[in-house]
């Protein structure tokens, strides 16, 4: 970032220069309390704001009457005119109390549509964020500025238990780390000992004092499961700085379920920043072996034997909740990073960030900080207008291809708003625009930096950047549920775009190549057996060239060969044998270990050109299902539960459900949203997974599943007689080819020219 806070445009990093904000804390009486971080030290700032309101008319607080005072920031309610139309939102209501000033507006809604009206959201004209985004939003602060993470205190803790369930197990041990050098297992061995366990983990927080507080599940999990105990065992739980409202609470910010918040401390969960990375799993030792941050000589334990674990081996457990924690710590340097560096922008606060959504998240809240400091309304109700229309996705052929290459209209969307100005119309002061040039340029930047290997973050400010400049196109075309929203400037921007990438393939095509795929992320495509990897670029370059000012056709790889599926579905085997996955008919979550095991070494044979071992892997495969080769875990799948136990009771009679069944006969009790690891059992359907080192799977329905579920995958890539022939069950046929000779084939499914 740049070296002074006084460099920083103020509509993308906000109006007030301030260094060193690790927390804001505020409340509806508009007091504010800020954390900074200088020089290794934490001062506490107090501050004060008045509470306020967008209102596009002031019909809703007549009722008021002198106790609304025009331009009087010491009055109890006061609403001041901003520059704007008829029908914009160009009233500020404030007040000392915000808490009452948002009552007093929902008694005048109620009043007028006869009904109770309990939320701003349940009538129009009318515009409200929390109260600490209110607080950075009027003051234009942020938080982090010259400060980069490691200068931040960053505390991880990870909770062992007897149970997933807070009201049938208990906590035995706490493991705890900061990015300072400090580590600590606390311990619990008898359950008379849990209550003083929680005492020192509180105490712990105290005395290292951290900004931001870190876990992977953390909100689902940790701090749900450590409350629930703490309320049993009537210990209280407070992780607030000193001086501040004390103790831990719920956040509900529109999501699926609740994040967790304190006053001085970000709480944040590494989960939330891995889900946007759409990874094949989320869980934390799948997640750290994928990016090569598990710890030398990983302890590695099966959840529900964990606790029995540490009644013979304790030091084991010990070992393996420390890596936790290690993990964590070297997770959230990763995948938190952006989020860190959004929090220097976004009028958030930081523990937000990592699940705000990136368009009405940040980019929003920035056009809105902006429109507030300059005292201009905010835009009325939006124009009825056409739908949206979709980009443009095309398959062009499926099967095996060889020589394959991936051209990239480099960021496409983002590239034709600026350079054709294209915006909300609603946007009188250009900020969209503004922030869209100057978050492109700084991200240029700061990625020319990081090539160079310049000391900073500055990956993680070129990746942050390009999450918003990327959720630009989604943000117009969000409609009503955004301030800015305008599905015209959204069409227009669908429009160029297809017509640029019509541009591209039928120029790609008419220079030989075989086209694949095409969509916004760029255009795959097969080259003659006889170019060279100059050739590709060289045609490349040569499409680059033809392509209107400010679009840019790059290079962005090149494999040995590609087996095309189904659009946005394929798999990708390089020039040095790695295999890359792509769509959920290869990477989906709910996949069993043995079978995606299979297909992806079936997969390399039919890219390489081995066909004939494919049917010694199947074959192997079978026979190890039969023999009780797999345990029960390798079968297994996670699934997610959208029906609570009482919302499945009322069904239940009607229609039963092989999950929710399953989880009955368990024992189990369930919520929405949770997840649990189930299997086919031989002589009793879908079952949990209690003993994942068993063998009493059904293993005729795995063989089954092995060629149904995975070995179809294959299909596309071959003729449908070699098909039959590579997974017959019996012993090949007389007339049947040789497998040697069996190859891989594929197909047009789109003529470019029409």
């Amino acid at each position: 970032m740049p070296t002074s806070p006084d460099q920083l445009d103020p509509l993308l990093f906000g109006h007030d220069p301030t260094t060193g904000i690790v927390s804001v804390h505020a409340d509806h009486l508009g007091r504010a309390w800020i954390w900074k971080r200088e020089d290794g030290n934490v001062t506490l700032e107090r501050g004060a704001f008045r509470p306020w309101i967008f209102a596009r008319d002031l019909q809703d607080v007549e009722h008021l009457g002198s106790r609304l005072v025009w331009n009087d920031d010491s009055a109890e309610f006061s609403v001041r005119s901003l520059k704007g139309e008829e029908g914009t939102l160009r009233y500020l209501l404030t007040g000392r109390d915000g808490q009452a000033l948002r009552q007093e507006v929902l008694r005048g809604a109620s009043k007028r549509k006869g009904r109770r009206i309990g939320s701003l959201r349940e009538v129009s004209g009318y515009y409200g964020v929390g109260t600490a985004e209110q607080y950075l939003m009027v003051t234009g602060r942020t938080y982090f500025k010259g400060l980069e993470m490691q200068d931040t205190v960053r505390l991880q803790f990870d909770l062992e238990t007897t149970s997933l369930s807070p009201d049938t197990g208990r906590m035995f041990m706490i493991a705890v780390k900061d990015n300072r050098g400090f580590e600590r297992i606390l311990e619990a061995r008898k359950a008379s000992q849990e209550g003083e366990m929680i005492e020192s983990l509180m105490e712990v927080i105290a005395e290292r004092d951290p900004d931001i507080i870190e876990n992977h599940n953390i909100s689902s999990f940790d701090l749900p499961f450590l409350v629930r105990r703490a309320e049993h065992l009537g210990v209280r739980v407070n992780f607030s700085r000193p001086e501040a409202p004390s103790g831990l609470w719920k956040v509900q910010d529109g999501g699926s379920s609740p994040h967790w918040a304190c006053a001085g401390r970000e709480i944040v969960d590494t989960i939330d920043a891995v889900r946007r990375l759409n990874l094949p799993s989320a869980g934390l030792k799948a997640v750290s072996q994928l990016f090569g941050i598990a710890p030398e000589g990983r302890v590695y334990l099966e959840g529900a034997k964990i606790a029995e674990t540490y009644a013979t081996q304790p030091a084991l457990v010990r070992t393996y909740a420390l890596q936790d924690v290690e993990e964590v710590e070297a997770l959230s340097r990763r995948v938190l990073a952006p989020s860190f560096a959004l929090a220097r922008m976004a009028p958030r606060p930081y523990h937000r960030l990592p699940y705000a959504g990136t368009a009405m998240g940040m980019l929003e809240p920035m056009m809105i900080r902006a429109y507030l400091h300059a005292g201009v309304a905010l835009p009325g109700t939006q124009a009825p207008g056409e739908a949206q229309q979709g980009g443009s996705v095309t398959l062009f052929a499926e099967g095996v291809l060889k020589r394959v290459v991936k051209a990239d209209v480099a960021s496409m969307y983002p590239s034709l708003i600026r350079h054709e100005r294209i915006g909300p119309r609603s946007d009188t002061l250009g900020v969209f625009l503004h922030l869209m040039d100057h978050l492109t340029g700084l991200r240029l930047e700061h990625k020319a930096a990081a090539r160079r290997g310049d000391p900073g973050e500055h990956d993680a400010m070129q990746s942050a950047m390009k999450l918003v400049i990327n959720s630009a196109y989604g943000y117009t075309g969000a409609g009503r549920m955004s301030v800015f929203g305008d599905v015209e400037a959204a069409n227009t921007v669908t429009r160029r775009g297809r017509e640029t990438l019509r541009e591209v393939t039928d120029a790609l095509a008419s220079r030989g190549v075989t086209l694949i795929e095409a969509d916004t992320d760029g255009v795959y495509f097969s080259v003659p057996e006889r170019w060279t990897a100059h050739d590709e670029k060289r045609v490349i370059g040569e499409v680059d060239a033809l392509l209107p000012a400010g679009i840019t056709l790059e290079f962005d790889g090149r494999w040995a060969a590609m087996l095309s599926h189904e659009t946005k579905n394929y798999a990708l085997l390089g020039y040095d044998g790695t295999l890359e996955l792509k769509g959920a008919a290869f990477t989906s979550s709910r996949g069993e270990r043995y079978g995606r095991v299979f297909l992806e070494d079936a997969l390399k044979c039919l890219l390489e050109g081995a066909i004939e071992r494919i049917p010694v892997l199947y074959r192997e495969t079978v026979r190890r299902l039969h023999a009780c080769g797999y345990t029960d875990a390798e079968v297994s799948s996670r699934v997610k539960v959208n029906k609570s136990q009482d919302e499945y009771a009322l069904t239940r009679a009607s229609r039963q459900e092989a999950v929710y069944e399953a989880l009955i006969r368990s024992g189990r009790a369930w919520k929405s949203g949770e997840r649990f690891t189930l299997y086919q059992r031989a002589g009793v359907g879908l079952s949990v997974l209690d003993d994942p080192e068993g063998c009493s799977y059904d293993a005729p329905f795995y063989a089954q599943q092995l060629l149904s579920g995975y070995a179809s995958r294959l299909k596309k890539g071959l003729a449908p007689a070699d098909f039959q022939q590579l997974f017959a069950q019996q012993q090949a046929g007389l007339f049947d080819a040789p497998l040697s000779e069996i190859n891989a084939v594929w197909r047009v499914v789109a003529d470019w020219r029409q």
